[in-house]
């Protein structure tokens, strides 16, 4: 049996309602003077929006990429050569690039520092029990499971550490050396290939975690471009997140909108394809698809569900899936806009369409999932 579990924010805020977009939001704007809120509010479009707020978040890493790159061209021989043809100054191009990259280092050091501390054991127990009974339950019965998570924190990664060893499960990275901002601790290289030929124990179970997104322990070296991570105790253990930006490392993360665009990257290149094969490659084909607190607003995976439920829709030797969506909407309207949003959003066709009395999809919460033990 071959199981996905996808996991996203609504799986995060049922921990703590304060990794929401708009707390993360709050926190960011309460740090910024007026002149770096108007900046934001001019990328945003006609209302403020949550959603709005990541695509001008988005915006923003765009016209810094743009003009990083219009300077370095400016930096070189060709570029001064422009320069002196039309008579043109460079003075202050790098004061505008910090101030904007001032504001994307706020933004993610704002979602960082909010999360780096409130995934502990003791909160998972208490607030989310009956979901890790049933991962737990789900993992150990599976011929192989993939799990993937959209969210920056390590909640996946706590729960595995807390009832498996680390041989149990694969992530993609291997030993690497030690990292001189923190004491006696080891970087861990992402390099998928060499990771499994280094620890092939790790793959025997075919247990694999995914962040799709980045979580916090992973970075990125500016200058060697090399990807790492550190353990999560370490991460917990050292002020790391302190003037990270000056530590020659950035978060390996996917922040704002434009995330299509953002996961032809690595690592996020290769997680998105480890979930795409699962979907559209015969012979990786998950059998199951357990979908929990997702919000279906990120195109590139919507598009690759849509493309495992077309398979499944097929009049000549269709894929059978058996697909479970978990959220958390409480009254009908809620729950009506949910399904909406899902039919939309998998282009699921007329005949096939969700409601909000279909088997599949429970809506009370995370821990709800855990009544499918029951009934198997």
């Amino acid at each position: 049996m071959k199981r996905v579990v996808l996991t996203g924010n609504g799986l995060s805020m049922a921990l703590n309602r304060d990794f929401g977009l708009k707390s993360i939001t709050e926190r960011f704007f309460n740090r910024l003077d007026e002149e770096h809120k108007e900046f934001i509010k001019h990328h945003m479009q006609e209302n403020y929006s949550q959603i709005d707020f990541e695509e001008a978040i988005a915006s923003i890493e765009q016209v810094y990429d743009s003009l990083a790159h219009y300077n370095g061209f400016l930096a070189g021989e060709k570029g001064q050569n422009f320069l002196e043809a039309y008579k043109l100054k460079n003075s202050e191009f790098e004061a505008h690039i910090s101030a904007i990259q001032n504001i994307i280092h706020q933004y993610t050091s704002s979602i960082l520092d909010l999360i780096i501390d409130n995934v502990k054991h003791r909160d998972i127990s208490e607030k989310l029990q009956p979901f890790v009974d049933w991962l737990v339950e789900t993992i150990d019965t599976s011929g192989e499971i993939d799990l993937f998570t959209l969210n920056f924190d390590l909640l996946l990664e706590t729960i595995l550490l807390n009832y498996y060893e680390k041989d149990k499960f694969a992530d993609f990275h291997y030993l690497g050396k030690r990292w001189d901002q923190i004491e006696n601790q080891y970087q861990y290289y992402f390099d998928p290939d060499r990771s499994r030929q280094i620890h092939q124990v790790n793959y025997e179970n075919n247990v694999r975690l995914h962040h799709l997104h980045g979580s916090l322990s992973s970075f990125k070296d500016v200058t060697s471009g090399r990807l790492f991570k550190i353990t999560t105790q370490s991460l917990r253990d050292n002020n790391l997140y302190e003037n990270i930006f000056e530590k020659g490392v950035i978060p390996s993360i996917v922040t704002g909108g434009g995330k299509s665009l953002k996961v032809q990257q690595n690592p996020f290149h290769f997680y998105y394809n480890e979930f795409k094969k699962k979907m559209v490659i015969e012979d990786s084909l998950c059998d199951e698809l357990y979908i929990i607190g997702y919000s279906f607003r990120d195109e590139h995976i919507n598009k690759a569900i849509s493309n495992r439920l077309e398979l499944t829709r097929k009049r000549k030797d269709p894929k059978p899936l058996n697909l479970v969506i978990v959220d958390y909407a409480s009254d009908e309207a809620s729950k009506i806009d949910f399904v909406n949003r899902v039919n939309s959003s998998l282009k699921i066709p007329q005949r096939n369409l969700f409601t909000i009395e279909s088997e599949n999809i429970l809506f009370g919460g995370a821990n709800s999932i855990k009544d499918l033990l029951v009934e198997a």
